[in-house]
């Protein structure tokens, strides 16, 4: 289970982080692991490949480019029913994270396995409570 924080690094060069985020990418490509994610993985990736654009960070056609690169990644990715959305938002507002961030740790819980992320807040703010790894301290 990764969330977006993860995903981005491996299409956005100069990310902190890159390194870990390639050692995961690369176990996930070699069949090594399996990662699933909410289907707003895809969107969340895509905002910040366009924030990159508009910060002409790179161009149109890199943006266009860097949202293929996830084509290789083999991600499962998952669509919420309505009844999990409900729990997605008793997550945020009990942890005070935001529904997207929310919508990871409830597909974590789900499938019972560890999200690794690389989002600073997310992690400290669900470390006491779910199954969460900093991409750092990814092995």
């Amino acid at each position: 289970m990764l969330d977006a924080s993860v995903a981005v690094k491996w299409v956005l060069s100069g990310e902190p982080y890159t390194e870990e985020a390639n050692k995961l990418r690369d176990a996930l490509l070699s069949g090594a692991v399996q990662v699933c994610a909410p289907s707003l993985l895809m969107h969340e990736v895509a905002n910040s490949i366009w924030k990159a654009a508009m910060r002409r960070r790179i161009s149109t056609a890199d943006a266009h480019e860097a949202l293929h690169g996830l084509d290789e990644v083999q991600i499962d990715l998952r669509e919420l029913s309505p009844q999990q959305v409900a729990e997605e938002l008793d997550i945020a507002c009990e942890f005070d994270v935001t529904t997207y961030d929310a919508a990871y740790l409830l597909l974590s819980e789900k499938t019972k396995a560890k999200l690794v992320t690389a989002d600073d807040k997310l992690y400290e703010k669900a470390k006491p409570h779910f199954r969460v790894v900093h991409l750092k301290d990814y092995v």
